[in-house]
Formats: structure tokens, C-alpha cells, sequence
């Protein structure tokens, strides 16, 4: 295979049954233009490692690097090392691309190289959550993006040379969430615009909220607010603590949505079990997520006065 104008760097761990998905998707995709798909298999301990050999056989545009799990900025910076593309296109292993999803990139990135040829930007595409497995692509498509994230690895695309600039991924986000966020406050900084897709349209499989979820997504939100605290301790700006909800406002809000504390992980559960069975999973997954919110200004705050402490500052 010729050299790619672009690589696809999918991370992964023990995800095989949507990972499969995403993968055949990006290995159909309309563009005769060469470009890569490189997955960095971060230890999964399932069938990733038997899917990943079954395909990598039969495409020789696919490969993959496997390493002992070390996380998600490790594994996304590996990506930048492993990868032959001009630029690198980011995509969670839980995402299904359209056909067009590389072709789309590619021509983003051409049509804003012509309107200021000086100026380096990177490509956000469009994320659509579905919960259905069976009927991925079949997601209602909003009429424009409505998230206003700097820098979203589910679906993005840069010039390689500009993650190597600012030094890729910072490694000690050991824990989910913020790294690619953080990543972006240090491209913006640069001056690296950003140019929003539709069409690089990805749709990003969450599946159906339970009640056996709370303590999963407890965890994630104390692992949430402990990184939200190595964040703001690098970047310690207004936009930052607005992003990591490290505000007094901020506290006012969770304090009215958990009623003080009463709604937590185990006094919602009743309630959200009820609202589950009445087949009210959208609504049941918006309220728990917004009761949970308060483990990670928990986690933030210990994190942060942890922080204080250790500069020799009071807590």
C-alpha cells in the first residue's frame, strides 16, 4: 500500500463486539484516497486480540500495535508514533463511521487550508449517541452539533506534526477523562482553529442506561473529578474551571439537584428502578447522570485541596 495522506488510530480495550463494527465500517469506506487504520489494543483481556488478527489478515490497510494497558493517553500516543499518515484521525472504538467519514476529514482539512493557507486547524466531527446496537446508523441526525467540546477524541483529525509540536498526550491522565480536552487547551494556545464536520459523521454506541450501572458510573465520576484536578492544576484559567465545574455556581447547582446530598447513588435507586421500568431509560440516564455529577466535584475538591497541601499552600 502507498504511503496514506491519513491515518485512522482507533484505541481500544475490551470493546470486540462494537469494535468489530466500527472496524468494518472504516474498511468500507468511498474514498480511493490512501489512508490507514491503525488500532492500538491497550491489553484487552477479551476476543479483541482473535478479531484484530482475523481482520488485519484479510486488510492490508489494517494493523494494529498491542501494549500492556497503560490508558487511554498512552495508547493515543503511541497512535502518533505508530501512524505513516500526513494526518491522524482519532475515533473511539465504540463509534460506526458513515462511507464518507474519510473523505469528509480529508476534505475539510483542504477547503480551510484554501481559506488561510497559513493558519493550522484540526477537524471535529460529528458524534451522534445511539443506544441501539442492532440499528446503529439508523440514529435520528441533529441539524447541528451541539457539542461545544475543543478537541473530542471520539472523532477528530489533526496534522500529525502539530501533535508532536505540543507534545502529544499528557501521561498523567492515568484515569478517564480530560486528557483529550486538555490536549486542545494547549492547541488552542498555539493558535490551531478548529472546523466542525457533518459530514465526518460518526455514531457513538452507548448502551441503554440500567440501574445496575450506578456503581460503574460512580467510579467514572470520581476518576472524572480526580483528572479534572491534574487539569486545572496545569491550566488554572477561567475556561478550565468552568469546564471542570470547579465554580461556586457550580456547587449551588448540584446542591439543588441532589437536594443537599439526600439523592445519591443509593437513595436514587428506588426511584430510578421504577422510572426503568415504566421504559423511561432516556430519562432515567439523564437524571442519574446528573445526581452522580456530585462523586466527581467530590473527588475534585479532595483532589484539589490535596494539591494545596502538597504546594505548602493552607487546604
Amino acid at each position: 500500500m502507498s504511503a496514506p495522506t491519513l491515518s485512522v488510530v482507533v484505541t481500544t480495550y475490551n470493546r470486540a463486539a462494537i469494535l468489530e463494527k466500527a472496524l468494518v465500517a472504516l474498511l468500507n469506506q468511498d474514498t480511493p484516497e490512501p489512508h490507514e487504520i491503525l488500532v492500538i489494543d491497550d491489553g484487552s483481556t477479551d476476543e479483541t486480540p482473535e478479531l484484530l488478527a482475523r481482520l488485519e489478515a484479510a486488510h492490508a490497510q489494517l494493523r494494529h500495535v498491542a501494549q500492556p494497558n497503560q490508558g487511554r493517553a498512552v495508547a493515543r500516543n503511541t497512535g502518533i508514533r505508530e501512524a505513516r499518515g500526513e494526518f491522524l484521525c482519532y475515533v473511539d472504538s465504540d463509534v460506526v463511521v458513515v462511507p464518507g467519514f474519510v473523505r469528509a476529514h480529508l476534505e475539510a482539512h483542504r477547503a480551510a487550508r484554501r481559506v488561510s493557507p497559513a493558519r493550522e486547524v484540526f477537524v471535529q466531527g460529528l458524534s451522534v449517541n445511539v443506544d441501539d446496537f442492532e440499528r446503529l446508523t439508523e440514529a435520528k441526525v441533529p441539524p447541528f452539533d451541539p457539542s461545544r467540546a475543543f478537541f473530542d477524541t471520539k472523532n477528530v483529525s489533526i496534522r500529525r506534526s502539530i501533535l508532536e509540536q505540543v507534545g502529544g498526550f499528557d501521561l498523567g491522565f492515568v484515569e478517564y477523562g480530560w486528557e483529550d480536552l486538555e490536549l486542545g487547551t494547549r492547541l488552542k494556545a498555539l493558535g490551531v482553529g478548529i472546523v466542525r464536520s457533518k459530514e465526518a459523521l460518526g455514531f457513538h454506541y452507548h448502551p441503554r442506561f440500567t440501574v445496575a450501572d450506578l456503581p460503574r458510573l460512580r467510579r467514572i465520576e470520581e476518576e472524572r473529578g480526580r483528572m479534572a484536578a491534574r487539569f486545572l492544576q496545569m491550566h488554572p484559567t477561567l475556561d478550565v474551571r468552568l469546564m471542570t465545574q470547579e465554580t461556586p455556581l457550580h456547587d449551588v447547582l448540584n446542591f439543588i439537584a441532589t437536594w443537599g446530598g439526600v439523592w445519591n447513588e443509593r437513595t436514587l435507586r428506588p426511584a430510578l428502578a421504577l422510572v426503568e421500568r415504566l421504559g423511561w431509560h432516556g430519562f432515567a440516564a439523564q437524571w442519574a447522570q446528573i445526581v452522580l455529577n456530585q462523586y466527581n466535584l467530590v473527588e475534585l475538591k479532595r483532589a484539589r485541596r490535596a494539591q494545596r497541601l502538597a504546594a505548602g499552600n493552607n487546604p
